[in-house]
């Protein structure tokens, strides 16, 4: 079995000015969603209109997950940004899809903690996919952890731990993607990387490669300066290749943060454990 999966921060339509507003930029970002063909996309920031220009100009896919964050107006009404997963239906069929709120209340719309200390909302979207003919399932969490407060970061992540840790992995891989606001080594990333209780460890796609060729947020510049952006796999898997796509698209930067697109297979031997 193998299976693409990306990682794109879309850029809230804020508007920006220029070649940096969405109008101009979502043509781009189709084509390098289309250059690519991920299976999965997990996606960050997009706006209702944002990802409704996508689904017309991406018509092999389908997206599922709710909002969260954006403002006070942002209660899970779709009127905020969303962690949107994007799937291409020729490839999975989506079984089971819900979403949880980064707070002491996850189950509550909007929800904010106070003593986390973030201003907005903050969620992961989930799903559990099959993959047409094949045995296992892959399960797909995207997040959007908070940019602001270390201490939302690091219990954000701990939050991420335990819903993966309650899921039962033996009919399915999972996966991670997200905009985390944290370099690699820090507490909430190597709280991602520390084995669950229900057996399984998720690696990070980049953690191989050089953290220079790891920078994903560039602000429009073209030049990255943080490393924020990855994709966790099943470590009962193998990765593939990974790369973080620095390249201009129909002329112009798609987004402020560069995507990871990773590639993972699964053999027979490893499918049959």
């Amino acid at each position: 079995m193998e299976i693409k999966v990306m990682s794109f921060n879309l850029r809230y339509d804020k508007p920006d000015p220029g070649e940096n507003a969405w109008t101009v930029r979502k043509e781009a970002a189709a084509s390098l969603i289309s250059h690519y063909a991920p299976d999965i996309i997990g996606t960050q920031e997009g706006k209702a209109h944002q990802l409704l220009d996508l689904h017309r100009l991406l018509p092999d896919y389908q997206s599922l997950g709710g909002d969260a964050f954006g403002g006070k107006m942002s209660t899970g009404t779709g009127t905020g940004e969303y962690c949107a997963i994007f799937y291409r239906t020729q490839r999975l069929r989506c079984l089971v899809k819900s979403d949880f709120f980064l707070s002491n209340t996850p189950e509550i719309p909007g929800s904010i903690s106070a003593d986390w200390g973030n201003s907005v909302p903050r969620m992961t979207s989930w799903a559990v996919f099959a993959i047409v003919g094949e045995r296992r399932r892959v399960t797909v969490f995207n997040t959007h952890l908070d940019y602001a407060s270390a201490r939302a970061r690091e219990l954000g992540a701990m939050l991420i731990c335990d819903r993966l840790s309650h899921l039962k992995p033996t009919d399915s891989y999972l996966f991670l993607t997200g905009d985390f606001n944290a370099d690699p080594g820090s507490l909430p990333r190597e709280m991602l990387e520390r084995p669950l209780p229900n057996g399984v460890t998720l690696n990070d796609a980049l953690a191989g490669v050089e953290l220079d060729q790891q920078l994903s947020f560039h602000d429009f510049t073209g030049k990255a300066f943080a490393a924020v952006d990855t994709i966790y796999y099943d470590s009962r898997i193998s990765l593939r290749q990974v790369k973080v796509d620095t390249e201009q698209w129909e002329g112009v930067w798609p987004s402020d943060h560069f995507p990871v697109v990773a590639e993972f297979v699964v053999t027979p031997e490893m499918d049959s454990t």
